[in-house]
């Protein structure tokens, strides 16, 4: 592990935003690229139970805006987290991830991997906790204020009601930060935080170009709008359960209810979709549209 650094709020290279926040960290231990904690940056942030579609998105959003030299801010979680570090660890803006805990106690294990690929990347990895300090619950809530304040914004993929993600967003409305929401899914519980937060003020974005705006930034990507899919022929019989699935996952029980067939049709005929490569299942009983 690389050398830790331990920068204190009367430091010259402590976090200006930092500064401007309700209870800033009176320390930071660090690890990495320190400069990155005063470059101009975007928090992405949502669940951690996210669906493929919340994951793809932030993947994606993330990747671009660092392409143009915006620092990708999140929390390490699994999930969203996970997917905007990945997405912006080696593009030009990089990415800082904010941990709950010491660094000799990496959570949650399973991005123990990312954890050193971020330093690789040459990102920054940051806490306010001493090195041996193992990560709590009640510490993440906290951890929230700092990602939130490190960025000029915040994006929001998915998010439950009530959740870690809307602490966040709090904090981002409480210290006046912009507060984005990508669209999803009503009807999913991972959705419906980020419909609440549009409701509430938040701006619905379609596309990266749309937060790139905002910090006066026109993307070298070309903006494609969705093309409609060239018609899949499915059989006849298996028509009600296709037309039922979307992008995102649906479960089995979902997809009975939708279609209003029972579970030994549903399947039957998820079976001959699968083989006529038109659908894949994703995770435990799960199933989306190619």
């Amino acid at each position: 592990m690389k050398e830790i650094k331990i920068i204190k709020k009367e430091d010259k290279i402590y976090p200006q935003k930092l500064l401007e926040i309700n209870n800033p960290p009176k320390q930071l231990y660090v690890l990495g690229d320190e400069t990155l904690l005063n470059k101009t940056s975007l928090a992405i942030i949502g669940s951690r139970d996210c669906t493929l579609y919340g994951y793809q998105q932030a993947k994606r959003f993330s990747k671009e805006i660092a392409q143009n030299n915006i620092c990708i801010v999140s929390g390490m979680a699994i999930g969203i987290d996970a997917a905007a570090h990945i997405g912006a660890k080696a593009e030009i803006g990089k990415t800082i991830a904010v941990l709950g805990g010491g660094f000799n106690n990496i959570f949650p294990k399973e991005n123990e991997d990312l954890f050193f690929e971020i330093l690789e990347c040459g990102g920054c990895i940051i806490t306010e906790y001493e090195p041996n300090v193992e990560a709590n619950g009640k510490f993440f809530p906290k951890r929230n204020r700092i990602i939130s304040g490190l960025s000029e914004g915040v994006l929001v993929v998915e998010a439950r009601y009530r959740s870690g993600t809307s602490i966040t967003a709090k904090y981002a409305k409480e210290q006046k930060k912009s507060i984005y929401c990508i669209p999803s899914n009503v009807d999913s519980t991972t959705g419906y935080g980020t419909g609440i937060l549009v409701q509430e003020g938040a701006k619905l974005v379609l596309s990266p170009n749309d937060i790139l705006q905002d910090f006066n930034i026109n993307s070298k990507e070309k903006l494609e709008i969705p093309k409609e899919k060239e018609y899949v022929n499915v059989d006849k019989e298996y028509k009600p359960i296709y037309d039922v699935l979307t992008k995102i996952p649906i479960s089995i029980n979902e997809i009975c209810k939708r279609s209003k067939k029972n579970i030994g049709e549903v399947n039957v005929a998820l079976t001959m979709l699968e083989l006529q490569g038109v659908i894949k299942q994703i995770g435990i009983n799960e199933f989306v549209k190619i």
